[in-house]
C-alpha cells in the first residue's frame, strides 16, 4: 500500500511538472521531449492497470496488445508500434513485479551525431528521465 501511494504521488508529481518540460525539435524526424514524456506517462499508467488486471507487469508485446485491445493505443502521442526514428524497449523482471521502459534512437558508433538525441527512461517507480550520451552539448532549458 505504501509503495502504491509512493508511485501514485511520484506519477502525479510528474504530471504536475510536465508543462515545464521544453519541447525540443532538431529535425523533421525528431520527436519532442514532451511527446516522449507523455508516451512514457501513458505506458507507466497502463503498466499498473495491466498489473491490476493480470497480476504482473507487461512485456513490450503484451503491453501493445493490451493497449490495442483497450482502444488506448491511438491515444499515445507517438506511434508505439512503430515509433520511428525511436525504438521502444520494455523489460520486465522474471517474476513480472518490475519493469523498465526505454524510448531511444538507435546509435551508430561511427556517427557521433546519432549519440546526442534525447532518450526517455522510466520504471515501476513511475519517475521519467530524459537524457543523452556523455559528451553531448547540454540542451538549453
Amino acid at each position: 500500500m505504501k509503495r502504491t501511494c509512493l508511485v501514485l504521488c511520484a506519477f502525479l508529481g510528474v504530471l504536475a511538472t510536465g508543462s515545464a518540460i521544453p519541447s525540443q525539435v532538431s529535425g523533421p524526424d525528431e520527436v519532442s521531449n514532451t511527446k516522449l514524456v507523455n508516451a512514457l506517462r501513458l505506458l507507466n499508467t497502463q503498466e499498473y492497470v495491466y498489473r491490476q488486471e493480470i497480476g504482473r507487469f507487461a512485456s513490450r508485446e503484451e503491453m501493445l496488445t493490451f493497449l490495442r485491445t483497450k482502444g488506448i493505443l491511438s491515444r499515445s502521442p507517438i506511434d508505439l508500434e512503430n515509433p520511428q526514428p525511436y525504438e521502444l524497449v520494455v523489460t520486465t523482471s522474471p517474476d513480472g513485479m518490475h519493469y523498465q521502459i526505454m524510448l531511444k534512437r538507435p546509435s551508430d558508433m561511427n556517427d557521433k551525431s546519432t549519440w546526442c538525441k534525447t532518450a526517455a527512461f522510466s520504471d515501476d517507480a513511475g519517475v521519467i528521465f530524459l537524457g543523452s550520451a556523455l559528451d553531448c552539448a547540454a540542451s538549453a532549458r
